[in-house]
């Protein structure tokens, strides 16, 4: 059976982020009648690509509106989050939450681009990050049971199986707010897919993006330098086919992409010799 953990470090202080903004919203509301807290840290589509508002992919998943969801969202991070983050780390569980509430703010991107009516709608709280968690902990835990809505014991692999169609069925039975629901989805699909290409290991994930980030410089050098990648007697062969064209038919027979080619050659040897 599922048993609470001790908060720990970084869930602490998301909690306490989430708990401030939505008070100071509240205030907002309450003393002066505006919105302009929510509208400035909730993810809106006019927002982000009109005005800059890039942050919003971040912020998102700390603002909440109603008090009962806000409840719910902070008890299943510290109930799930506390653990992960005791197995992860605090910088592991801290990028694997971002990755997740990122991926669903980008979730609810991509749904509004295929349905404009739809882009002045607000996407908002950590369902999404949080989702993300529960897929994560029953990954660890498949087995292990939990309160569901605090009312009967289910495993956890199977909570996540509930949880997950109750979103999809609120997202198609609830129009028109129906990105919002379908984006936290993005939360589920995202932390899925860390897992998978991290082996269920996120702490991995640091070492894959590096080996792609360096894959990519390399063939980004490859291909603004082509010399980088022949051997000895490529480049000369190369060479001495272009000095062959050139004298059947002058440098004007060349194309830009040869000169080019010559001129880095030239260069190269004369390092070479230096």
């Amino acid at each position: 059976m599922y048993s609470a953990p001790q908060a720990t470090w970084t869930v602490v202080r998301l909690i306490r982020m989430q708990v401030a903004l939505a008070v100071a919203i509240l205030l907002e509301l309450v003393l002066w009648q505006r919105h302009t807290l929510r509208d400035t840290f909730a993810l809106n589509w006019h927002a982000f690509f009109h005005r800059g508002y890039f942050w919003q992919l971040v912020t998102a998943s700390l603002v909440h509106i109603s008090p009962l969801e806000l409840l719910f969202n902070l008890l299943t991070l510290w109930m799930f989050g506390s653990e992960l983050e005791q197995r992860w780390g605090r910088r592991t569980f801290l990028r694997y939450y971002l990755f997740c509430a990122v991926f669903s703010a980008a979730m609810f991107l991509l749904l509004a681009a295929f349905f404009p009516a739809m882009r002045h709608e607000n996407f908002f709280s950590s369902a999404g990050a949080n989702l993300g968690l529960l897929f994560a902990y029953a990954v660890y835990w498949p087995e292990r049971q939990a309160w569901f809505f605090f009312l009967f014991p289910v495993r956890m692999k199977f909570v996540v199986l509930i949880t997950g169609l109750l979103v999809l069925a609120y997202a198609v039975l609830s129009a028109p707010f129906v990105l919002s629901a379908a984006g936290h989805l993005g939360g589920l699909v995202g932390g899925g897919l860390l897992l998978l290409f991290t082996g269920g290991e996120p702490a991995r994930a640091g070492q894959i993006f590096s080996g792609w980030a360096e894959t990519l410089r390399q063939r980004w050098e490859k291909r603004k330098n082509p010399l980088a990648s022949m051997s000895p007697r490529e480049l000369e062969a190369r060479v001495d086919a272009i000095l062959d064209k050139i004298s059947r038919g002058g440098m004007k027979s060349l194309s830009a992409e040869e000169k080019k080619f010559l001129r880095q050659a030239s260069e190269h040897f004369n390092k070479t010799k230096n």
